[in-house]
């Protein structure tokens, strides 16, 4: 099984997890606890991991598609160490698709790189016009129940074992649509561990499962509310708004707390346009049981919540 490190810039960079420092990340107050547990489960399940690619980019905002120059400093950095490199790309208007081109055409002048899709207009893009780079299909594209406020629930439910394994599955299940992907060059998929556990009967299709730590998302939109904090009140949630980057400077944090269902425990946050979930003990334990086993073929540390930008 690999390992990858998602790093935001040039500087963050550790080739192991005896390298990184989980202490160093700044995750936040709030957020930086579940890094180190996640770290700490990692030694405890596989010892002192070695990274063998990072991962950069964003999956969740084309406002934060990175500059021509950033990316070739973090090419330039991989390329030192031996690494190579998966770029992570949102949802794209066509403005999106057209601040992508420059990037992939640095990405192809390079080996074993990786585009990890949420769009279907950005894979056409890269099939047509960049065969070298690999595919990635993103998790934004696994059509699966997320909602932390009821999933957590199932997790523990004793319903029937049938019935659970249904709650776990998503569009990957589907033999057609693995093989349509198939047919389109993605051997490869990323993504969440959800809270109710994960199925991964579709990996013996030969699909391979990429899965990210700690954080998992909900739901993502191009209104964002960080976009709009500073409007009046009729004025806010429009789309299409100008971006300052306020998902920069801002997050909120959720408590579910009229819940009937006995979790008002259940966190969740909002960073710019997109809710997002951490991992508890119980879903990284399993998490990792399962990658053990043999049923997932990488895990991606990702330290942060995945909405840093860089200027320039």
């Amino acid at each position: 099984m690999d390992w990858s490190l998602h790093v935001g810039s040039a500087s963050e960079f550790a080739t192991s997890l005896a390298g990184f420092d989980a202490a160093a990340v700044d995750a936040g107050a709030k957020l930086a606890p579940v890094v180190e547990l996640t770290t700490r489960l990692i030694d405890e399940y596989f010892g002192q991991v070695t990274f063998s690619r990072w991962v950069y980019g964003n999956e969740f905002c084309e406002h934060l598609i990175p500059a021509p120059g950033k990316l070739e400093q973090v090419i330039g950095a991989a390329s030192e160490r031996g690494l190579p490199l998966t770029f992570l790309t949102p949802y794209c208007s066509d403005a999106g698709i057209e601040a992508l081109i420059p990037l992939f055409d640095l990405l192809s002048s390079t080996t074993d790189s990786e585009v990890v899709f949420n769009d279907w207009g950005v894979l056409n893009v890269l099939r047509r016009d960049f065969p070298k780079v690999k595919p990635v299909q993103g998790r934004l594209m696994n059509k699966s129940l997320r909602d932390p406020r009821v999933t957590g629930v199932y997790a523990a439910s004793d319903a029937p074992a049938q019935a659970l394994v249904s709650l776990r599955r998503s569009n990957l299940d589907c033999a057609s649509y693995t093989g349509f992907l198939t047919g389109l060059g993605v051997d490869s998929v990323d993504l969440d561990a959800l809270p109710q556990g994960l199925d991964l009967g579709f990996t013996e299709s030969g699909v391979k499962a990429s899965a990210y730590v700690p954080f998992g998302f909900i739901s993502t939109s191009r209104i964002c509310m960080a976009a709009g904090i500073h409007y009046d009140k009729r004025d806010k949630f429009q789309p299409g708004a100008p971006c300052h980057h306020e998902c920069q400077t801002h997050l909120l944090e959720y408590a579910y707390t009229n819940t009937p269902l006995g979790n008002r425990d259940q966190k969740f946050y909002l960073k710019g346009n997109s809710y997002f979930y951490v991992h508890t003990e119980s879903m990284l334990r399993a998490l990792f049981e399962q990658a053990g086993s043999g049923l997932i073929d990488r895990i991606v540390l990702q330290p942060k919540l995945p909405m840093s930008w860089e200027r320039g």
